[in-house]
């Protein structure tokens, strides 16, 4: 079968440039990593006129979203693309905000061959941009490798990830910070994680938050890979309470490391939940503190059997994918 070569474009430990090398490995297709969008043009010298395929979140691929359709245009000037797009703009990220990203996706889906999203969500969310998505391969469940132990904390809540105001950090510090301001003198925030970059005042001030209610509160920075299982499985209360998501790998990091992380009930949680069900647990937030005391009390729903890889399967889906698009 014919591939295009894929690119992953950015820092290595951005979410999307990780997941751009696991869709290449997986689908058994050439990669090309680049580190800045600025060495693209020369990295992809190298290879006159093959087919590529991108995974665009607009920061990777300019400074503002009109810079990153442009360079995607300009990819899309000499060769065949293919692109996954990722971070989907929302309304609940702010009005001016989605619509300027709204138009950049729109240009770049413009002079892609194949668009792929990742959720049904997101592709409800490029129709009503009246992006045309061709199709939809939902985000895997990663090869995770189970802990030769596990020492459980006993009453931690845990947030996954690079940390910023979407994962509603403050959030969820305010609700830790009510259960130690009224009397739970061993419960503690994790964050399992680093701040993502330029905001790490906001989680500074979670941190703070906890602390000057009595309770505890660390961040970790990041996880190596080895160790990711073992973290994730010995937070008591896993949480991820994203305020406005369209896909999300980390809950199917939780699921991996056999975990059923607190989330939101949203159409993506949802989504997750008809695919996998019983994999997460879902709130309306109404009384967060509330919730997580009772899962701190007895965190058995947050457990259930780690589930298997979905890689093959992505690598089967973009495979497909591609031979439909290069046929």
């Amino acid at each position: 079968m014919s591939a295009p070569l894929t690119i992953a474009l950015g820092p290595p430990e951005h979410g999307v440039t990780r997941f751009a090398v696991d869709c290449a490995r997986a689908a058994g297709t050439t990669l090309l990593e680049v580190t800045d969008v600025s060495a693209l043009p020369a990295a992809l010298s190298e290879h006159p006129g093959a087919p590529v395929h991108l995974h665009v979140t607009d920061p990777l691929f300019g400074a503002t979203p009109d810079d990153a359709a442009a360079h995607i245009e300009n990819v899309a000037g000499a060769r065949a693309v293919a692109v996954t797009l990722h971070d989907v703009p929302q309304p609940a990220e702010g009005l001016e905000r989605c619509r300027r990203r709204t138009h950049a996706y729109q240009r770049i889906a413009g002079v892609a061959g194949l668009v792929v999203v990742s959720s049904e969500h997101e592709q409800s969310l490029c129709a009503d941009a009246s992006i045309v998505v061709d199709a939809v391969i939902p985000l895997p469940v990663p090869d995770l490798a189970p802990p030769a132990s596990l020492a459980p904390d006993s009453r931690s809540v845990g947030v996954f990830g690079f940390l910023h105001p979407g994962k509603a950090v403050d959030v969820v510090a305010e609700a830790v910070a009510a259960l130690a301001a009224a009397g739970d003198n061993r419960v503690s925030l994790r964050l399992l994680g680093q701040p993502a970059e330029g905001h790490e005042d906001y989680v500074r001030a979670a941190l703070e938050t906890v602390r000057a209610a009595g309770g505890g509160a660390e961040l970790t920075g990041r996880i190596d890979d080895d160790d990711l299982a073992r973290v994730l499985g010995e937070v008591t209360v896993p949480v991820a309470l994203f305020r406005n998501v369209s896909a999300s790998g980390s809950l199917n990091t939780w699921a991996a490391a056999g975990r059923r992380p607190l989330v939101y009930d949203a159409d993506y949680t949802r989504e997750t939940q008809r695919r996998n069900p019983g994999s997460l647990l879902l709130t309306g937030g109404d009384d967060l503190a509330g919730d997580l005391r009772r899962l701190l009390d007895d965190p058995a729903p947050t457990r259930r059997p780690a589930a298997p890889s979905g890689m093959a399967e992505l690598g089967r889906a973009y495979r497909r994918a591609w031979e439909r698009w290069l046929a």
